[in-house]
């Protein structure tokens, strides 16, 4: 394992991270008090977005690191 392979991973990590609150806000605007899906079964699968937001992005730097060969 490279210190640039982990390096890559950080920036990443911070990158996507940093997109969080935009993430939040999208899906507070539309299932929040007069939003499109408020109240309805789509908007309940909606509020999972964020936290399905960071597993993929946890979940894509380690893999990122662990199925990458060369380094």
């Amino acid at each position: 394992m490279t210190v640039s392979k982990l390096i890559a991973v950080v920036i990443g990590l911070v990158v996507g991270l940093s997109l969080l609150p935009v993430v939040y806000t999208f899906v507070t605007d539309l299932t929040g008090e007069g939003g499109d899906l408020e109240g309805t079964a789509a908007g309940a699968l909606v509020d999972l977005l964020p936290i399905l937001y960071v597993i993929i992005l946890v979940a894509g730097a380690v893999a990122y690191v662990t199925f990458s060969r060369k380094g």
